[in-house]
């Protein structure tokens, strides 16, 4: 059963459309990350989800009942903000039972479910501080307590970790994780950042412009990238994507040619190409380069070396008339590299191939 079900949502503001047409299945107890851009409507299908917009077109359901015309309180769920949302006023315990008491729960209970959730996020020794007195990891425990506390059918997360800096937004990142393992409930999270993506997410929904791009595990959507907008959102550093065009020779699978380099083309490219004239867009991850021992393909200038302690990141310029840019992943320090010639080589299991125009994979 699906703990989460969105059919054909849109939602319009004036004549501006910001979410089309959006159809996405969320199972009962997975964690489901919509990854994006700002302004590409995750942050909106959030809300109308929450009920917090109300939605232009189509139905959401959770745990298989219509809730698109509730309102937030009526839709079994808890959210969890960028900002935290808690009362100045009241101490952690009273921030996270608020809603509890709101609904007129017994005392004992509400107690009891805020000792449960506190021992599960170590803010125990927090209960009697106000916001105020807290870091924003600290707080950031007590917004997720205070969604714990309710029990909700759905957990839903804006951006939760934007505000706090990178070493704690690694560690939350591991809470978070442990989290919804030990309480297996519907989760969907909103954020652009992709690390956080490709580490909490059973599925991530790639979102472009209002439309989801691609839906799959981590690892479907960076190894077989449906588009060319995911291909260069996923991975970092990004995929180098370089304009080609097949040519079709009498021996082997034929040859991908480029601005001052040829390639040979994949078993499976003669049957996905209508014309030699088809443009066509070449993507290999830097991680896949290597540097060649002999014949290189690719003969690059190196530019920069960004040395990163295991591995450095090198980035060049293809050794040709208006050479497009290049970056590969090279084993060690490579500041010997700098400013010298680099010859690279990639197998073809390890190219991914889009029509230029539509924008879609070709790969099988």
């Amino acid at each position: 059963m699906a703990g989460l079900e969105l059919s054909n949502v849109a939602k319009r503001f004036g004549d501006v459309t910001v979410v089309q047409q959006l159809d996405l299945a969320v199972h009962e107890g997975e964690f489901v990350v919509l990854l994006g851009e700002s302004g590409c409507g995750k942050s909106t299908t959030l809300r109308m989800v929450a009920g917090l917009e109300s939605v232009s077109e189509g139905q959401i359901r959770i745990g298989g009942r219509d809730v698109t015309a509730l309102p937030p309180m009526s839709r079994d769920i808890a959210m969890v903000f960028q900002n935290y949302a808690l009362y100045p006023h009241m101490d952690v315990a009273q921030n996270m039972s608020f809603a509890l008491s709101l609904a007129g729960r017994p005392a004992a209970e509400i107690r009891a479910k805020v000792a449960v959730a506190a021992k599960v996020l170590n803010i125990e020794h927090l209960l009697n501080r106000r916001p105020k007195e807290l870091s924003g990891g600290q707080r950031q425990r007590v917004a997720i307590g205070r969604a714990i506390v309710r029990e909700p059918k759905v957990f839903l997360f804006d951006e939760p970790l934007s505000n706090l800096d990178a070493k704690l937004r690694g560690h939350m990142r591991a809470e978070l994780a442990l989290l919804h393992e030990r309480l297996a409930k519907t989760t969907v999270y909103v954020t652009h950042d992709q690390v956080e993506a490709m580490t909490l997410a059973d599925r991530i929904v790639i979102f472009d412009k209002g439309r989801i791009q691609q839906v799959g595990t981590p690892a479907e959507v960076f190894n077989r990238p449906a588009t060319l907008f995911v291909a260069a959102f996923i991975g970092m550093p990004g995929m180098n994507l370089l304009p080609v065009r097949f040519a079709d020779r009498p021996a082997g699978h034929g040859t991908l040619c480029g601005e001052g380099f040829e390639l040979p083309a994949p078993a499976w490219l003669r049957e996905k190409v209508s014309s030699a004239d088809q443009a066509l867009t070449l993507g290999i991850r830097p991680q896949a380069l290597h540097v060649a021992n002999g014949y290189a393909p690719l003969n690059v200038k190196v530019d920069i070396v960004e040395y990163l302690g295991t591995e450095s990141q090198v980035v060049g310029h293809l050794a040709s008339p208006g050479g497009a840019r290049i970056t590969a992943t090279v084993q060690g320090d490579a500041h010997g590299l700098l400013h010298g010639p680099l010859g690279l080589n990639a197998h073809v299991e390890d190219m991914h191939l889009f029509d230029t125009a539509s924008g879609q994979s070709l790969r099988p």
